[in-house]
């Protein structure tokens, strides 16, 4: 009984009635809970989208001024023409295809570092 009373309040905050929680069908208990776990997997990708669009303008912003690349190789990175539709196989490709981005600018930046501090890779003193 004390689970039952622990629980009472979660699916109150749900949306559910006390009457329903009590007397109603335990069915819709398990209605009430499944809604809420896709409502959260919602706001989560939500987020996650919205941490893609943010991503993706810092990186347009910053390729712009390329600040690691000679003159005349100016490549750049666009901003999306248009919404980014997503699924789980599209999220999956977007995200991994920003994660090589990214991984390239470190690298470029990372090289480019080593060469201005003047370092030696490999040549005998």
């Amino acid at each position: 009984m004390e689970i039952y009373e622990h629980d009472c309040p979660y699916y109150l905050a749900l949306g559910m009635t006390y009457d329903q929680y009590w007397y109603g069908d335990p069915l819709m208990v398990r209605a009430y809970y499944k809604a809420d776990r896709i409502r959260q997997q919602r706001m989560n990708d939500e987020a996650w989208l919205y941490g893609a669009y943010v991503l993706r303008a810092m990186q347009s912003a910053l390729s712009v001024s390329d600040l690691f690349r000679p003159k005349g190789q100016h490549q750049g990175i666009k901003y999306p023409e248009k919404p980014i539709e997503v699924d789980g196989e599209e999220k999956d490709e977007l995200y991994r295809e920003q994660r090589e981005e990214q991984e390239a600018l470190y690298a470029q930046a990372y090289m480019m570092n080593m060469v201005m501090s003047g370092k030696n890779w490999g040549k005998p003193k």
